[in-house]
């Protein structure tokens, strides 16, 4: 035979030799990629790849893993999804984690728990697929608890300065960077809150055992502050504890931690003293919309003012965290709806507008907090004090009360609070001298008589404040209504 007759046929043999070739060069060049995390460089190597052959499985897991690390989801689910149709392994834990991402936990626990299976057939390590399903059905129950939360506004800040957002009365306590509360050069990523006496500070800390736990000092009697203190367990745990914040009540203790009740990083929990035994209760995870798979913290509540603030890193930049506004519940109101993708976005707090109240007006209460530690707040009518009767009423004087007996509960209130007040600052010159004295047995009885004084105050100012809000409230829809009439 010719050799000219068969000359094209081996220049295509040897082409079509060359570009498998380079091929299989590529195709490994893009695992090698993938195994160093380099998922963006390896992504159109298997792009191209999978192009000339859609029905690899192992590709279609290549790929769809690639576009799912470099934020491509809607993509990667069908690739990722024709691989876990082929029993591919690792396709079923990265198609669960891009439905847990979704907010999609149902389908991210069937996923999860099918890469058990396939882990135990081949008798591999099965701990992280169970802490994975763990955490999915934990987020699968908060999601199915999801509380209505009225979110009346966000803001995107720096990292480093958010707690200057959060625009307290007085009456709330203040809030501080660490380091600079404590004039460190350290990097401490922590705040500091300090009552409103400003003799007490919560905060967390860095330590050797357990990474960061929330300590407390209170002020000694020149003005110097006394010795760190943990707190104890359960608020503290081997997890980070951090950002503390306590309410007026001197016992409900808000703080995020990132144990094992959380979803993703830091979530915030609420626990509260025991006056009678000293000792905090189990913690409890506040559910969503305040936590989320991503980190959530420093929550804080302006009672006088009924406004709370939290921060989250969820959907933001590395160096960024938004500050969400919100109206506390008095009581947690749980989404009823039965709309799960109406649920889901009340959960990731997609607009905080989907929380509105029909109707509400919300700038009064925008425009009262903006003017918080203004300087144009010499413009602002001031008064006696602040009760805040509902979003739209507020009352500074006692001329201002309608009902006799709202306003005698309101007095009440007011004198058992100037009452804590006072035996708590003779309780604590008595401690202050118990420290320095030689014979420290006189102050024992008289400290321990006026902490017995202190639980019983304790709580009761509060109370009678909702009742005189109650009593306000039901007398001036009374009167209304005989107005119609």
């Amino acid at each position: 035979m010719r050799l000219d007759i068969l000359k094209p046929f081996i220049i295509s043999i040897v082409a079509l030799s060359w570009s498998i070739s380079l091929c299989g060069q590529g195709l490994e060049r893009a695992k090698e990629l993938y195994k160093a995390g380099k998922f963006a460089e390896a992504k159109p190597i298997f792009e191209e790849n999978i192009r000339k052959n859609p029905s690899n499985s192992s590709l279609n897991q290549w790929y769809g893993v690639c576009l799912f690390e470099t934020g491509d989801y809607k993509a990667a689910e069908k690739y990722l999804k024709y691989a876990a149709s082929r029993n591919i392994l690792e396709s079923f834990r990265y198609l669960g984690n891009l439905y847990y991402l979704d907010y999609r936990f149902e389908d991210a626990l069937s996923q999860y728990n099918k890469y058990l299976e396939q882990l135990k057939k081949k008798k591999m390590n099965t701990a992280e697929a169970e802490k994975l399903i763990k955490n999915a059905e934990r987020a699968a129950q908060m999601l199915r608890r999801v509380e209505e939360v009225q979110i009346i506004d966000s803001l995107i800040v720096d990292k480093a300065s958010f707690f200057k957002q959060y625009k307290l009365s007085s009456e709330s306590g203040t809030l501080h960077d660490y380091n600079t509360f404590f004039n460190l050069s350290s990097k401490n990523s922590s705040t500091v809150y300090q009552n409103q006496r400003g003799d007490k500070i919560l905060y967390g800390a860095k330590t050797a055992k357990n990474g960061y736990d929330i300590m407390t000092r209170s002020k000694l009697i020149d003005d110097n502050w006394g010795e760190e203190i943990a707190l104890p367990a359960p608020v503290n745990s081997s997890a980070n504890e951090n950002y503390p914040y306590l309410l007026s009540d001197g016992t409900t203790l808000y703080f995020a931690s990132s144990g094992e009740e959380s979803l993703g990083g830091y979530d915030i929990f609420v626990t509260r003293l025991n006056l009678n035994t000293g000792n905090y209760l189990v913690p409890e995870n506040i559910g969503m919309p305040f936590n989320s798979i991503y980190n959530d913290y420093m929550l804080v509540i302006d009672e006088l003012n009924n406004v709370g603030w939290f921060v989250s890193d969820r959907f933001q930049e590395e160096d960024k965290l938004i500050v969400y506004l919100f109206i506390p519940n008095t009581e947690k109101k749980i989404y009823r709806g039965g709309d799960e993708a109406h649920a889901r976005s009340l959960a990731r707090i997609s607009a905080i507008k989907d929380s509105w109240i029909k109707g509400a007006d919300y700038k009064p209460i925008l425009e009262k907090i903006a003017r918080i530690g203004n300087p144009d707040e010499g413009n602002i009518k001031k008064g006696d004090f602040l009760f805040q009767i509902n979003n739209r009423i507020t009352y500074i004087t006692l001329k201002d009360f309608d009902s006799d007996e709202a306003r005698n509960l309101f007095i009440k209130a007011q004198d058992i609070r100037k009452s804590i007040q006072e035996t708590e600052d003779k309780l604590q010159r008595l401690r202050n001298e118990y420290r320095l004295a030689q014979n420290k047995k006189p102050f024992e009885s008289q400290i321990v008589r006026l902490e017995q004084i202190l639980l019983k105050l304790y709580g009761q100012p509060e109370e009678l404040e909702a009742k005189s809000r109650a009593e306000e409230i039901s007398y001036l829809i009374k009167m209304q209504n005989q107005k119609k009439k």
